[in-house]
């Protein structure tokens, strides 16, 4: 079983969050605590009501709202009635289990799991400590609760969250935009990790998504604004843009540059093993040509993505490892791998350096448009999903605006008569 814990300073949002999921038949509301009887009928507005009158009993405390995931692994039997037990068995052991609650099954994703929706601000107005709550209660609860259950331990799951088949059928247009964008992100999230906005992005791609900034000069750039967006087959952007402050995970900019340094430390430790991969792949078959190469990766579980300038050229290459869910560039893992040797081989045409392309210039794939930001990525070791908890999130009504330019002060000119006080 494999714990989230996300806290947050607004309980409305992860609140807004579950409900929706209700309405759209994705999740199911299965059982509460310190609620009336009825609760099932009562709207978003009805609900946090009652988290509101807890949270006003201490408004010095601003990070008041605890959203809880408990996540099984695929194949496990897990009813609705013993989904209960053990939530209520789970709030208990870290010390919530007087706290009023919401406790919500969802079925969103290729394995059962559930959300508790509380606030840390008990009846008496004094905040429950939440500090190191995760590595401590939440994990002692947690082996109690595998070994009580005979549920599977977190170490031996892979991953959480939708199929990799699911993800990849995505199809614009008939799949509901902002559900099959939260199911991608919420995947990439919690099973890859990356050391910048570049590897990131290209791991989305993988699944017909992309993160746009917005043009350099643009006012969203400036901001540190985000949107993401769905990608048809040639990579042009379709649709209207969602703001990344709209969805549950927060995938903001602010938010993903949190994720990087430990990405980034991470990052030389797959790299040998995704090499290895690539070796045995390619001395077993002689490929012709770079879509018969390109096929043969994927039947591994690995995809490749080619970038070209605005001249034809290519000038990068790169390859997502999703067995190991790790991203790499080309040249990271050595010439053989790189942009130049796979035109010479596959007959593709020169290369064109990365550093010599102008500097915001956009770059395509062949016949598709895609953000500069795509052209190169090493995505770190996933390690185990105990590690690859999602850092606090602070959840907000309001769009995240980004921070905005201090306007310069302008320095009063000393007149002849002025003296220095």
């Amino acid at each position: 079983m494999v714990v989230r814990i996300n806290t947050g300073k607004n309980f409305s949002g992860v609140l807004r969050y579950n409900e929706l999921k209700r309405e759209s038949g994705q999740a199911e509301l299965i059982s509460s605590n310190g609620f009336l009887p009825g609760v099932e009928d009562l709207n978003t507005f009805q609900l946090g009501k009652r988290f509101k009158e807890l949270t006003s009993l201490n408004t010095r405390t601003k990070t008041n709202a605890l959203h809880i995931s408990l996540n099984f692994a695929p194949g496990e039997k897990i009813d609705k009635e013993l989904m209960q037990v053990i939530a209520h068995s789970y709030l208990e052991k870290i010390g919530f289990g007087n706290q009023p609650c919401l406790i919500y099954e969802h079925r969103d994703a290729g394995h059962p799991h559930l959300h508790i929706v509380t606030v840390t601000i008990d009846s008496a107005g004094k905040r429950i400590e939440t500090h190191n709550l995760g590595k401590n209660q939440s994990e002692k609860a947690r082996k109690e609760l595998e070994t009580e259950f005979k549920l599977m331990p977190a170490e031996k799951q892979n991953y959480v969250g939708p199929d990799l088949k699911t993800l990849s059928e995505i199809n614009y247009g008939v799949t509901p935009s902002k559900s099959s964008l939260n199911a991608v992100l919420n995947h990439v999230w919690n099973n890859y990790q990356f050391s910048s906005f570049g590897e990131y992005n290209a791991v989305l791609k993988a699944f017909k998504v992309e993160a746009y900034r917005g043009e350099r000069e643009s006012q969203r750039f400036l901001r540190g604004g985000l949107v993401y967006h769905f990608l048809d087959k040639s990579g042009k952007r379709l649709g209207v843009p969602l703001a990344a402050s709209s969805f549950y995970s927060k995938p903001t900019l602010k938010n993903l540059e949190k994720r990087y340094p430990k990405g980034n430390a991470a990052k030389g430790i797959l790299i040998p093993q995704i090499r290895a991969r690539l070796d045995l792949i390619q001395s077993k078959t002689n490929f012709r040509s770079m879509e018969e190469y390109e096929t043969g990766l994927k039947k591994q579980g690995i995809t490749l993505s080619l970038n070209y300038g605005k001249d034809g050229r290519l000038f990068g290459v790169s390859y997502v490892d999703h067995t190991l869910r790790i991203g790499v560039k080309g040249s990271d893992l050595g010439k053989d791998f790189g942009a130049a040797t796979l035109a010479d081989r596959f007959n593709l045409g020169p290369t064109i350096s990365e550093k010599s392309l102008p500097h915001g210039s956009e770059n395509h794939r062949k016949t598709g448009q895609v953000s500069k930001d795509q052209i190169a990525f090493q995505i770190a070791d996933p390690s185990s999903l105990i590690s690859l908890t999602a850092p606090d999130l602070e959840f907000s009504d309001s769009p995240f605006q980004g921070p905005v330019p201090k306007p310069r002060k302008k320095k009063k000119r000393k007149g002849p008569n002025s003296t220095d006080s």
